[in-house]
């Protein structure tokens, strides 16, 4: 009984990679065996509490959703279009210039404005939508369950910057349409 144990042990000190392989190959076949199947993902849904979207109908809450993802995509290309302007106009006062010093400093200074102009507007959506959005997407989520748009609800709360913003948008655009009519 022990000599096959005993050959085993041998055979392992002289090639470590075939029992490095028959581990791999039998942790493989034992975790496909015993894990877990692949299952459709269920989305707890907490239920809503009263705040003044939860008792409007759903074509008042299809119209709310419109409207303010029309607000939001208005801030984000306000950002986008203040942010152009001031690249090409950090572009053109570059071009002037012959000195790389003075082109490295324009730049660097280009890049702080439009970091300020950027936190700037996420302060405006945080001031103006913020709060409704959250809202908005509860109400609607705990009218239709789990929609297109109903998964991430980190991004409502903490969108890190103006795409971020854009799939806030996105994402109300998509709850917005999932309403039934009634």
């Amino acid at each position: 009984m022990l000599a096959p144990l005993r050959k085993l042990v041998i055979q392992s000190r002289r090639f470590p990679a075939l029992l490095l392989l028959a581990g791999l190959v039998g942790g493989v076949a034992i975790g496909w065996f015993l894990g877990a199947r692949s299952t459709v993902e269920k989305i707890s849904i907490p239920p809503a509490q009263a705040t003044t979207y939860t008792t409007l109908s759903n074509e008042e809450l299809k119209n709310g959703s419109v409207r303010l993802v029309s607000a939001i995509r208005g801030l984000a290309r306000s950002y986008y279009d203040e942010d152009n302007r001031m690249r090409t106009a950090a572009d053109g006062n570059s071009g002037k210039t012959d000195s790389q010093a003075e082109r490295a400093r324009l730049r660097q200074a280009w890049i702080a404005e439009s970091a300020k102009l950027h936190d700037a507007f996420m302060d405006r959506y945080k001031t103006n939508f913020w709060a409704d959005a959250l809202l908005l997407r509860q109400a609607i989520v705990a009218k239709v369950g789990g929609a297109p748009g109903a998964h991430n609800p980190i991004l409502f709360q903490h969108p890190t910057n103006i795409l971020g913003i854009e799939q806030v948008a996105n994402s109300l655009e998509l709850l917005g349409k999932s309403l039934p009519e009634k």
